[in-house]
């Protein structure tokens, strides 16, 4: 009978993960920047390229989805199908049409 040594296994519990890359972190306090299509626009442009959707405002959002358009410059949100369009003239707070941008934490 002959007896086979193993060594230790080696795979992902050896190589930890790297430290999360901090987002972009919005002047509302939360974390990506959320676009809202309450007016039922087709497109929306946008002077970043990662963000989330919520939809419409609540409550008839739909789930904030995280949308990373990476070297496109046009997306289409999974679940409103809202398309999303980069243009580099635009700051990151700056939106057309202007009220797509929404704030959490603004109170009624």
């Amino acid at each position: 009978m002959s007896t086979e040594i193993i060594g230790p296994l080696t795979g992902a519990a050896d190589h930890p993960d790297p430290p999360p890359s901090q987002p972009p972190r919005s002047i509302f306090g939360g974390g990506y920047l959320k676009f809202r299509n309450d007016r039922g626009v087709s497109e929306i442009c946008i002077g970043v390229r990662e963000f989330k959707c919520i939809g419409m405002s609540p409550p008839q959002d739909h789930p904030h989805v995280y949308i990373n358009m990476g070297e496109t410059d046009t997306i289409l949100c999974p679940y409103c199908v809202t398309r999303f369009s980069f243009d580099p003239r635009l700051t990151p707070f700056e939106v057309d049409p202007p009220d797509s941008l929404f704030d959490d934490n603004r109170t009624a």
